[in-house]
């Protein structure tokens, strides 16, 4: 059975995996698919008569880039960046993008190849680690944000409801003489279950805070908003902002 099993892998990834001579290089497609579904493609590049390498030709992180997945704006996402090139020993081109693998030996490249296609795959899926951790890199580039623009915050504001339960919000932007405080809740999957949370804590609250407003943030970047979200906070009279809008709206958040 074993046996069986080894041929049967064997025979599926050499009708799948597909390469293709260049002038300068191989191209290699995989039958590993990505982000998108694609199947992912690597260049195999000789550079003198025992030097080789396998790059990506900055594929991964320029498709992040267009998501609005920026690395560099978040601490967090470029710490795991980083672990991610150490764990498999991948190197980052700065200049062209490019993620690589290098090597003197030929023998070395199919484990080569493996480790920069998982290292690939865990960058790729760098927002579908674990909600908390998404939630927080999320408002780690609000906090960024808010910063840049001068705009005075508190971060992980806590404050009882009428329910005699704490209410937890991201963000509190102070009163001041012409603008009330400001409550924020960042959502990071605006889908149309996602209202119910966010719209209690403030129903909660906004008996015992009556000089306050309540604000959803909403991250548009990969996928748009619902309607099924939007509309409950409509029906109460609460502003969703979208995140990609953020630059025609972060003046109105300043306090003075």
């Amino acid at each position: 059975m074993i046996d069986n099993l080894k041929k049967v892998y064997d025979e599926w990834n050499n009708k799948r995996l597909v390469l293709e001579s260049f002038n300068d290089f191989i191209e290699i497609t995989t039958p590993f698919v990505d982000m998108h579904h694609d199947f992912i493609q690597l260049y195999f590049i000789k550079e003198g008569s025992n030097h080789f390498r396998i790059t990506d030709d900055g594929y991964i992180l320029n498709e992040l880039d267009m998501l609005g997945i920026e690395i560099k704006r978040s601490q967090k996402r470029n710490d795991f960046f980083k672990t991610s090139l150490n764990v498999f020993g991948v190197n980052h081109n700065e200049k062209t993008g490019e993620l690589f693998v290098a090597f003197s030996n030929v023998n070395e490249y199919p484990e080569k190849q493996h480790r920069l296609i998982q290292c690939m795959l865990r960058i790729s899926d760098m927002l579908l680690t674990s909600r908390n951790s998404v939630i927080s890199i999320f408002t780690e580039e609000i906090a960024e944000f808010f910063e840049e623009h001068d705009v005075p915050f508190i971060e992980g504001s806590n404050f009882t409801g009428t329910s005699g339960k704490p209410q937890n919000f991201d963000f509190a932007l102070p009163r001041s003489k012409n603008k009330s405080e400001k409550l924020i809740k960042a959502i990071n999957t605006p889908g149309s279950e996602n209202y119910r949370d966010p719209l209690f804590s403030w129903i909660d609250v906004r008996d015992m805070r009556k000089k306050s407003d309540f604000i959803v943030l909403a991250n548009d970047i990969n996928k748009p908003v619902t309607e099924g979200f939007i509309e409950p906070f409509r029906n109460y009279s609460i502003e969703v902002l979208e995140w990609s809008k953020r630059n025609e709206w972060i003046e109105e958040l300043k306090t003075v």
